[in-house]
């Protein structure tokens, strides 16, 4: 099979916002799309279909990072973009049971972007013109919670990474992060909880994912932003 050349690489990308970055990709049908999936799925199958090369990783494990770049490899001749969206949320007490979430956490929001970074430094080479990684972390991590601490310490990491390579793939690759708040809620979510989150920001709306979307478009075209750290969320710092 002939590997894809320029394509755009989106880890968790079989669902949410992930998923929707697949698609506006494909609706935009400039670069063939990659994307990493944990587990098989109804939007897995359909990204598929509409024509997305999906790859199966379990990042839980360190050894699938190693499978995954094998595979990445042997699909891909030359990276326009890595977007790092995999992730994991979850609370300190459920980890208090279960230290294995607390290396998970971590693997997924760090130890993958730093591995996928180097492994792939040299796909990008093989591409002209701008080249970018980019990666999603929160705008809380300008904050505190101290249900999360684990949680936003990983994703302050992925922010502080992604500046550190910034400088050092300059000017070849930009490297950006960008930091959503509220999204899109998760069906289910009870009517006072998402009142509560609504009033944490400025604007104080559930904008859905176009507008990470949006943000991604931005710094993919953008020849002049490295570097940055991107806040997505509604003025929630005001």
């Amino acid at each position: 099979m002939e590997k894809l050349q320029r394509a755009v690489v989106i880890t968790g990308g079989g669902q949410r916002i992930g998923a929707h970055l697949v698609r506006q990709f494909l609706l935009q049908g400039e670069y063939p799309v990659v994307f990493t999936y944990r587990r098989e799925s109804d939007e897995v199958a359909a990204l598929r279909q509409a024509g997305a090369r999906a790859i199966h990783a379990d990042f839980s494990d360190s050894a699938a990072i190693d499978a995954f770049v094998e595979t990445l490899k042997a699909t891909v001749g030359s990276l326009r973009g890595l977007i790092h969206n995999a992730s994991l949320w979850c609370k300190d007490a459920e980890m208090q049971p279960d230290p294995s979430l607390y290396e998970e956490t971590f693997r997924v929001h760090v130890e993958v972007p730093y591995r996928l970074n180097q492994a792939c430094e040299p796909l990008f080479h093989q591409c002209e013109g701008m080249r970018d990684i980019i990666s999603i972390s929160d705008s809380s991590v300008q904050g505190t919670n101290e249900q999360t601490i684990a949680y936003l310490a990983s994703k302050a990491a992925m922010q502080n990474m992604s500046k550190q390579f910034a400088k050092r793939l300059a000017p070849e690759i930009k490297v950006n992060d960008i930091a959503p708040g509220l999204i899109m809620f998760h069906e289910g979510d009870p009517e006072d909880y998402r009142r509560e989150r609504l009033r944490q920001s400025a604007i104080g709306i559930e904008p859905g994912p176009d507008v990470v979307w949006q943000a991604v478009h931005y710094l993919m075209n953008s020849p002049y932003s490295t570097g940055l750290s991107l806040p997505v969320d509604g003025g929630r710092h005001l």
